[in-house]
């Protein structure tokens, strides 16, 4: 696009219009911009991020994955990071690195997805250890008739080729079940 004297591009009121987060990273990992989102998402005023490394607010268990892609390189993380609070938000990060070592980086909260995602996940190990535990036998096919859950009954009264409680892939009924596979004896 062309300079044009008459024309005056707002870049900082660009920067700050996200609700995302935005930032620039020096070489050394430490911040050099941060947009005022970072108030509203995380609680941190820009005066406590400027001159910090990045990788202070990552979660403990996260910073093996937390780094900083090479140049003209690409990354996508997924990390928690820590809110001015004491407790964590996941961050889901995209990231690139300039030929002059600066990385400029987009991140957006997904913690309310992850908890619901921790949340059905809790809730479907619930089910399947309930339905572990009646005396009928169940069996549960998915859609594509590959081996789906099964629970303990139908273990003890049908077997198990693979040994395994709940889940085994590349198996169909077919493979196992005396009455759907001709070439199967008991």
């Amino acid at each position: 696009m062309p300079k044009d004297t008459d024309t005056v591009f707002d870049l900082e009121a660009f920067f700050h219009l996200s609700p995302d987060l935005f930032c620039i990273i020096a070489a050394d990992g430490s911040y050099q911009k941060v947009n005022s989102a970072w108030e509203q998402m995380l609680g941190w005023k820009s005066a406590d991020l400027i001159g910090h490394s990045w990788l202070e607010l990552v979660h403990p268990h996260d910073i093996a994955i937390a780094h900083l892609p090479d140049a003209q390189q690409n990354l996508h993380l997924e990390i928690r990071y820590l809110h001015r609070d004491g407790s964590y938000r996941w961050l889901s990060w995209s990231l690139s690195t300039s030929p002059e070592g600066l990385t400029y980086a987009v991140g957006k909260d997904f913690t309310t997805q992850q908890q619901q995602i921790t949340a059905l996940s809790t809730e479907r190990n619930s089910l399947y250890n309930l339905l572990d535990q009646l005396p009928a036998f169940l069996y549960l096919q998915p859609q594509d008739y590959g081996v789906g859950f099964y629970n303990q009954r139908f273990r003890e009264v049908f077997g198990d080729p693979t040994g395994k409680p709940s889940c085994s892939a590349g198996l169909t009924a077919r493979d196992w079940l005396p009455w759907t596979n001709p070439k199967r004896k008991s």
